[in-house]
């Protein structure tokens, strides 16, 4: 059985994952909606996609499909997914889902009410499945991971990337200690989060926006092993025992991994990883450091 996908929102994150759908062989991409028309035409046009729409409820109503992929700007995510599951399709949304805790439970309500399932793309939980494999028995003693980029964007939006994979790893926080400054009104400058989980295991976690260059490494020691990721998006790196390199972890297309995830997701229906239940406990965790270290969200996010 071939999935029929529609996807809304073609922009600069929209049309990568749209590229990688429309390249699997088992999907029908059957629509696109933008609110840009002359991007949109150039996307379907490159795509072989016949049916376009300027909104959501347009391609909804208009085509019977199984799932939608909800890759518009963040503010938009809350409504195009509920809508989404309330119309009766699964829905894989681009990350954040929400910006607060409550827009994002309201989804996950969606999703268990219509039956149907949403999943989050947190794709670095992809990226580090064999990370996940070495402390399977029992998680790393220590976690360290940073996201540091040279252009600060909205307000709880970057952390969520790094969140994500110290979830993965090392579950529940327990206490959170943190320092943070803004950039401007709207977003966050530098944080600097030390972390105990329930597990016992000890994390910390570095952010600065508006630095001089890009970098999301990950380093975690547990169980006689150290295991060094250099991006957390792509996974490549090395595992270290004893002193020597044991493994190395090649790079790997998270983003392609994800999809495939939610496909087979679909297809058995089963949970996916980074569902809507797991999605609301990763933005509690968000606040949880946000808060520690004194930021905020403009009133108007949501």
């Amino acid at each position: 059985m071939r999935v029929r996908f529609g996807i809304v929102g073609v922009g600069h994150r929209g049309i990568t994952l749209a590229r990688k759908l429309a390249a699997m062989d088992d999907v029908e991409l059957a629509g696109l909606a933008d609110q840009d028309a002359q991007r949109l035409e150039a996307v379907a046009r490159e795509l072989g996609v016949d049916h376009t729409y300027p909104l959501l409820s347009e391609m909804l109503a208009g085509l019977s499909l199984d799932a939608i992929m909800v890759l518009t700007p963040d503010l938009a995510h809350r409504g195009q997914v509920v809508e989404g599951l309330e119309s009766g399709v699964h829905v894989l949304v681009e990350k954040p889902p929400a910006y607060s805790v409550p827009g994002t439970e309201e989804m996950a309500r969606a999703a268990e009410k219509a039956g149907k399932h949403l999943m989050v793309a947190w794709n670095r939980t992809y990226a580090l499945d064999r990370v996940k494999e070495i402390f399977a028995e029992e998680p790393p003693a220590v976690v360290m991971a940073n996201f540091v980029r040279p252009d600060p964007l909205y307000l709880g939006l970057l952390r969520d990337h790094i969140i994500d994979p110290f979830y993965l790893l090392c579950g529940e926080p327990d206490d959170i200690v943190a320092q943070g400054n803004m950039f401007d009104e709207e977003r966050e400058g530098n944080v600097v989060a030390s972390i105990r989980f329930a597990t016992g295991s000890l994390g910390q976690l570095t952010t600065s926006f508006g630095a001089g260059g890009r970098s999301e490494q990950l380093t975690a020691y547990g169980d006689g092993y150290s295991v060094f990721v250099e991006s957390t998006s792509g996974g490549a790196g090395r595992i270290v025992r004893g002193g020597d390199t044991v493994e190395t972890l090649e790079p790997v297309d998270s983003i392609t991994l994800e999809i495939r995830h939610f496909i087979d997701c679909i297809r058995r229906d089963r949970e996916p990883l980074t569902s809507g239940r797991h999605a609301v406990r990763i933005m509690r965790f968000t606040w949880a450091v946000m808060e520690a270290a004194g930021l905020r969200m403009p009133p108007d996010a949501g």
